[in-house]
């Protein structure tokens, strides 16, 4: 595995974030919040750099599923290892079938009181759990618990609130397995599952315990001129303020593309809460975890989201890691705030 080959440097960063505790920023109220700085602080982290110092200036994005979703096609073969095993299994609940993957530790020890449901990200067309493995693996080694990772439906062929009830079935079939249930997700599946938690609470399914959130998609339809896209708001090394610039830029393209085949042309309300969880009773979300790089250019609407959980009066923490960008899950292994995060992930479940 990519994660066990770890050089010195690497345990060095990973030790020093680990240390990092909370801090007070006055603009987020009653919020519990962690900033993990690199060292060369407000820059971005040089794989990330070597990624997005290419894009130009006008960075343009196809509307074109066949390209949008190249690379990421589903693996064929799941292997368990000693460490943690591997199940692939089926929800019926709801009159569907799901499928999903069971990812638990190999240990006749491992405690079944508490699972975790991961909903992965994608922009709603693309993804797949298998996609989830490389970082899941990682956390279920570290979790007392069982962690389920759903293969929802993705859109256009099956698009909103399809995903939100293929969630919700897999929530349903296992939640009398478990005594404490935790939902996560990144991106889109972040925002899934924030929308599965809302139609729990509000059928009487289970109480979920924690919402685990990874650089979540909070807003569908905003001002792209407003202040949640507003990039002149993050400090950053001014020689790489342009590339910063370009990805935003990009950004606001793909959350146009993304939201159009979520809800395959239906003319839905944007505000809805099950659509935006932005504008959701916060009062359902009783305890919230949010995670985000330092230039993900959905940081502002991530930091808009927690601080509402924080001044209703629920359990909220926001960790903002410096120098990473969006989908930083994808280099576990690589950079060690991603590991950093999924200790903070595991200690939080397992609290």
């Amino acid at each position: 595995m990519a994660f066990i080959m770890m050089n010195s440097d690497y345990n060095v960063e990973l030790s020093r974030l680990n240390q990092i505790e909370s801090v007070d920023i006055p603009h987020l109220e009653n919020v519990k919040m962690i900033v993990k700085d690199r060292v060369d602080a407000h820059s971005y982290e040089p794989m990330i750099w070597d990624h997005l110092k290419t894009l130009s200036d006008d960075p343009q994005l196809p509307d074109d599923l066949t390209q949008l979703r190249a690379g990421n096609q589903k693996a064929d073969v799941i292997t368990s290892d000693s460490t943690v095993r591997i199940d692939v299994e089926m929800s019926n609940k709801l009159d569907r079938e799901v499928r999903y993957l069971k990812i638990y530790r190999n240990d006749r020890n491992l405690s079944t009181e508490k699972a975790l449901i991961y909903v992965h990200g994608g922009a709603y067309y693309g993804g797949s759990a298998e996609d989830t493995l490389p970082f899941l693996r990682l956390l279920a080694a570290k979790f007392n618990g069982v962690i389920y990772s759903v293969d929802y439906s993705i859109a256009p062929e099956k698009p909103y609130p399809t995903a939100i009830q293929d969630c919700l079935s897999v929530l349903m079939n296992v939640c009398d397995k478990h005594q404490q249930i935790s939902l996560a997700g990144d991106s889109a599946g972040a925002s899934i599952a924030l929308g599965v938690s809302q139609l729990s609470s509000n059928m009487g399914v289970c109480e979920i315990y924690k919402h685990i959130l990874f650089y979540p998609t909070i807003v569908q339809g905003s001002d792209y001129n407003g202040p949640l896209w507003n990039d002149h708001l993050i400090p950053i090394n001014p020689e790489q303020r342009q590339t910063l610039h370009n990805n935003y830029t990009q950004f606001k393209r793909l959350d146009k593309i993304m939201t159009k085949y979520y809800l395959n042309g239906a003319n839905y309300n944007l505000s809805a809460p099950l659509i935006s969880p932005m504008y959701a009773d916060p009062l359902i979300f009783k305890k919230v975890l949010v995670m985000t790089g330092e230039f993900d250019p959905f940081r502002l609407q991530d930091e808009a989201f927690v601080q509402k959980i924080g001044m209703a009066g629920c359990e909220a923490e926001y960790i903002r890691y410096g120098g990473l960008a969006h989908a930083f899950l994808n280099y576990v292994g690589k950079i060690p705030a991603v590991e950093d995060a999924l200790i903070e992930c595991a200690e939080a479940l397992n609290s």
